[in-house]
């Protein structure tokens, strides 16, 4: 069951009174329409319908973490997973493999913002699973500072910006947040004299200003080739998108080779573990440090809301937290507590949280010389670098954020 039993009736204002009506009341509204409606309030991101062997869960994943909001009776449930399923033009017979729909919400109302969204059901032991995605571009920010980055980061990437050639890739796992740092660097050169072009596989989100190229293999045009066609473009600025294969590896380095300034995502723990990634993917450590101009790896955490945050006692799984990492414990910490503004939830929005590297003649010397990542991890350390976890424990300490938060990065300790 939920933790908060009064989270349906914060979370699902529209839904509950359709739920809670007698049958026969009248009330001509579809219980998706007004769930839709729910989760557009909460900024939720997703909604999950999870069956149960009698119930049905719904669940909404606010500022990245899946909330569980209310369950219903079977039936329901099952009405609510016909209707999103119609809506997206699916088949409402239950399937028994996973299948894709999409629709817009509101549906041809004036003076409404459209939000679109794609439903997938799968078949599961205890029913049909549904997961419905708000499909939203990501946010763009004016500066990299309004990311949440921190001074030094961002003059980092303004140095980056303003020389020529090398390449910034931006680390993390999936749902870091590294496709919003992209846009956010994106929108800033589009403003500004430059010609910029991407390679992208696929491209999800149009953005004015900026020369966007599909990947299509099938027609011939990869990784490799289209690098090589957009280098004939005369960009200043090339955008590879995820850098997740050997292909799209070698095809940024023949980029950042050229003389061009090449930006990608790359999937890693930290920043030092870009190197690591880098030669798995086939790239020798001369290739490696030569190009390698900055690294920004990050994650997101939950901001702690404004209105009724509090400082209280640290929790023990803080600080045993703490302890094992020989840190010093205070005897007080910022904590989440809930209130209308924030739904109950005790956080409202998310922020980044950075580490970024602009590798020295030092570390290009470790890097031809093969070292490790704990070898070059050690050598920001010796040299006062900040690394994701000390600034995540720095927003902890200022009550953007919570220890917790901080404690769920799964963020490397220093050495």
């Amino acid at each position: 069951m939920p933790d908060d039993p009064l989270l349906g009736q914060r979370l699902l204002p529209r839904l509950l009174p359709l739920i809670e009506a007698p049958a026969g009341s009248g009330e001509e509204v579809l219980e998706a329409h007004a769930l839709l409606e729910d989760a557009l309030r909460t900024r939720a991101t997703d909604i999950h319908l999870d069956p149960l062997q009698e119930s049905l869960r719904i669940r909404l994943r606010i500022d990245g973490r899946v909330i569980e909001a209310l369950r219903v009776d079977a039936g329901l449930g099952a009405r609510l997973t016909n209707q999103f399923k119609v809506l997206a033009g699916l088949d409402p017979v239950p399937s028994m493999t996973a299948v894709d729909g999409s629709f817009s919400w509101p549906p041809g109302e004036e003076g409404r913002e459209e939000a679109f969204l794609r439903v997938t059901a799968v078949g599961c032991v205890a029913g049909e699973k549904l997961a419905i995605r708000f499909l939203a571009p990501p946010a763009t920010f004016h500066d990299t500072l309004s990311l949440g980055i921190g001074e030094e980061g961002a003059h980092g990437i303004r140095r980056w910006m303003d020389a020529t050639g090398g390449m910034l890739l931006v680390a993390g796992p999936t749902g870091a947040g590294k496709t919003t740092t992209l846009y956010t660097l994106l929108n800033q050169l589009r403003l500004e004299e430059g010609h910029v072009v991407t390679l992208e596989d696929p491209v999800e989100y149009e953005i004015p200003g900026i020369n966007q190229v599909q990947v299509d293999e099938a027609k011939g045009l990869d990784f490799p080739s289209g690098a090589r066609s957009l280098l004939r473009l005369d960009p200043d600025y090339v955008l590879l998108g995820e850098i997740r294969d050997p292909e799209s590896a070698r095809a940024a380095l023949n980029v950042a080779g050229s003389g061009r300034s090449l930006m990608g995502t790359l999937h890693s723990r930290d920043a030092v573990g870009v190197v690591s990634s880098l030669r798995q993917l086939g790239l020798r450590d001369a290739e490696i440090g030569a190009n390698l101009g900055l690294v920004v790896s990050q994650r997101l955490v939950r901001r702690l809301c404004t209105h009724c945050r509090e400082r209280r006692p640290l929790p023990e799984r803080e600080a045993v937290w703490l302890d094992a990492m020989d840190m010093h414990l205070p005897e007080e910490a910022w904590q989440p507590v809930g209130c209308d503004h924030c739904d109950g939830l005790g956080f409202r929005g998310r922020t980044g949280v950075f580490e970024a590297w602009q590798p020295t003649a030092e570390d290009h010397s470790l890097i031809m010389r093969h070292a490790d990542e704990s070898r070059l991890r050690r050598a920001l350390v010796e040299r006062g670098e900040t690394l994701m976890l000390q600034e995540g424990l720095a927003k902890a300490e200022q009550g953007i954020t919570s220890l917790r938060e901080v404690l769920r990065m799964g963020a490397i300790l220093p050495a």
